[in-house]
């Protein structure tokens, strides 16, 4: 179906054409100089075409050379893509805007040999004129049939501008020489005495009129394999051109218009072909590079798993994704074009949500924000809430960008972890009171034990354990009353500490005197306890036996922290000196055992003691974890 009409368009046009040349071969009235005239005019519109085509194809090629858009700012090329957007613009396009140049180059010497024009480099005359025609046809016929061979999947070294330009020429010079060698005689015998046709203009009109044809079947197949409907303008241009061949055996006129009929057809398919396809391609391209980037936001902005709004400067939402539906309870049907703020802020944080919008709207970004929004059902929700303003290509403020994140589970989770942890502190008081309470009992039932107690070594016993119960009570106290229930400030703890035992020993503070210095030191409970005892048998010893007969003297304790939890302590006196073959492990003392066993098992670590003029403990330890 689709051949039966273009063969009826062909002759529809062919007929049409041709009767309208017809007319105006019937009426060439006028002087002689008028009907010269009137030649060239018929001549002239076939040369303007003929041009035309090459000018299109040239400048194509030539901007696709440079990855440029033809006849369009590269910027326009540049969004659709170049390759996409010239993807018609190929080597047999060049190779027919060449051919017509060749062929409007002969046919312009043609014209221009005719014997009413001035001479043209030899004298001019008809038979001039004729040979100039006569190899027009020739180089129509074979460049046209060349060209249905020359496109991008046959031969690719064709690809460049010179190898085509060289090729073009190269087939025109050998048509010439081919058909000037078969017949030397034939261009001088294409009019015959009598002004009709000759018989070797007649086989040359019908020989090239076979190629014409056989170049439209080359190229009815090349429009089935590719699919490309634009090349039916080409189809046309060669049946058209076939026509005014076989017509110029009879008549000028007529064979005139058939060619520039042929011509326009090829005007067009070059047209379509190196301007109008790639501005389609390049349309649809951007179309579709849009319409993917549509999806692609689009598919991000309802797959996110925040509520993502958009508004106008007016706070009216222009989009809503899927989880703001989830999270809101509006559809997006439902809160386009509407105000959503106002209408999802609870009334008592309505003066701060407006002045959050203003802040946007003024250009800066909002983060950070937890607020309570409403639902659509009337349920409170806490939400996360960054607003951002958009900005068009002037960085004009036209709408504001919010994202909202449900943080309800959070909130309840924090809350549940504040009430966990205000009870465990709750606990842990109530646990170091008790303890605290525990020891102190033990240690009155231990005092009121060595009351009934005669003998002194055993009632010393009694007090030692006594002050180490209460060196262990005194931590759970100092705990109790911290702020910080796992670790004690030992600067307060030591003060106390060495106060109660000089209590404990009746020790007169006037003759021993107590020198501490404690860097702002805090432990926790696994460190402070084993540390405290040692500061309590150090101290003990030093007062029971340092000063004796009421000997006056000093007491120095020094802690600080050396870096990376690593702890100094000095524990010394200036009394009578320990023994010099004393050893703190293998003493009989057992408090003295304790704190070699404290420091090396529980504090992992160091000790040394000076003798010099005064005795001195240095234990180094690493606070225990």
């Amino acid at each position: 179906m689709a051949k039966t009409n273009h063969l009826a368009m062909i002759l529809t046009i062919g007929i049409t054409v041709f009767l309208i040349g017809y007319a105006l071969e019937s009426f060439r009235v006028g002087t002689s100089l008028l009907r010269d005239y009137f030649q060239i005019s018929t001549e002239l519109l076939p040369l303007v075409l003929t041009f035309s085509i090459f000018a299109i194809t040239w400048l194509v090629f030539k901007r696709k050379a440079n990855n440029k858009s033809p006849f369009l700012p590269d910027v326009f090329a540049k969004e659709a893509g170049t390759e996409e957007s010239t993807g018609y613009v190929d080597n047999q396009s060049l190779f027919l805007g060449l051919a017509f140049f060749i062929i409007g180059l002969i046919d312009l010497y043609h014209i221009l040999s005719y014997p009413f024009m001035p001479d043209f480099i030899t004298p001019n005359s008809l038979e001039k004129s004729q040979v100039f025609w006569g190899v027009a046809r020739i180089v129509t016929a074979v460049l046209f049939l060349a060209s249905a061979y020359v496109h991008n999947d046959t031969f690719q070294v064709l690809q460049k501008k010179p190898v085509l330009i060289a090729s073009v020429a190269v087939i025109s010079f050998s048509s010439i020489a081919l058909f000037a060698g078969i017949n030397p005689e034939l261009f001088p015998m294409l009019t015959s005495p009598d002004g009709g046709p000759s018989r070797e203009k007649m086989l040359l009109l019908i020989t090239t009129s076979m190629a014409l044809l056989y170049t439209g079947y080359l190229y009815t197949i090349r429009i089935h394999e590719t699919g490309n409907k634009i090349l039916i303008c080409l189809l046309y241009g060669f049946v058209l051109t076939a026509f005014s061949d076989l017509i110029y055996l009879f008549l000028e006129y007529p064979g005139h218009l058939m060619k520039a009929a042929g011509l326009y057809f090829f005007y067009m398919g070059m047209f379509k072909t190196s301007i109008d396809m790639p501005y389609e391609t390049m349309v649809e391209a951007g179309e579709k590079r849009i319409h993917e980037a549509q999806e692609r936001y689009r598919n991000l902005f309802d797959s996110a798993n925040d509520a993502i709004i958009l508004t106008d400067p007016d706070n009216t939402v222009t989009s809503w994704n899927k989880s703001a539906e989830r999270i809101f309870g509006w559809t997006e049907t439902e809160i386009l074009g509407k105000k959503f703020l106002p209408m999802s802020f609870d009334q008592k944080l309505q003066p701060d949500s407006e002045q959050i919008i203003r802040n946007a709207i003024s250009g800066g970004t909002v983060t950070g924000i937890e607020t309570i929004l409403k639902r659509k059902d009337g349920k409170e929700i806490d939400v996360g809430m960054t607003l951002s303003p958009l900005r068009d290509t002037n960085q004009e403020v036209i709408g504001l960008s919010g994202i909202f994140r449900d943080i309800t589970e959070k909130k309840q989770a924090q809350e549940q972890i504040e009430n966990s942890l205000k009870e465990k502190e709750v606990l842990l008081r109530e646990i170091h009171h008790r303890v605290k309470n525990n020891m102190q009992i033990i240690s009155s039932l231990l005092k009121l034990q060595s009351g009934y107690i005669k003998d002194n070594k055993y009632i010393d016993m009694y007090k030692d354990s006594q002050n180490r119960i209460t060196t262990m009570s005194l931590i759970h106290e100092k705990l109790y009353q911290s702020k910080d229930l796992s670790r004690i400030d030992l600067g307060g703890y030591i003060k106390e500490l060495v106060e109660g035992l000089f209590i404990s020993y009746n020790i007169n503070p006037g003759k021993i005197t107590m020198n501490i210095n404690v860097d702002s030191v805090s432990m926790g409970i696994n460190s402070a306890i084993p540390c405290g005892l040692i500061i309590n048998e150090l101290i003990s010893n030093s007062l029971k036996y340092a000063f004796p007969d009421g000997r006056p003297g000093e007491i120095r304790i020094s802690l600080r922290s050396t870096g990376n939890s690593n702890f100094e302590l000095i524990v010394g006196d200036n009394g009578v000196g320990l023994p010099i073959d004393m050893d703190l492990k293998n003493t009989e003392s057992w408090g003295m055992r304790m704190v070699a066993i404290l420091i090396e098992n529980q504090l992992h670590g160091k000790f040394t003691i000076n003798r010099d003029r005064r005795t001195e403990y240095h234990i180094i330890f690493k606070e225990v974890k």
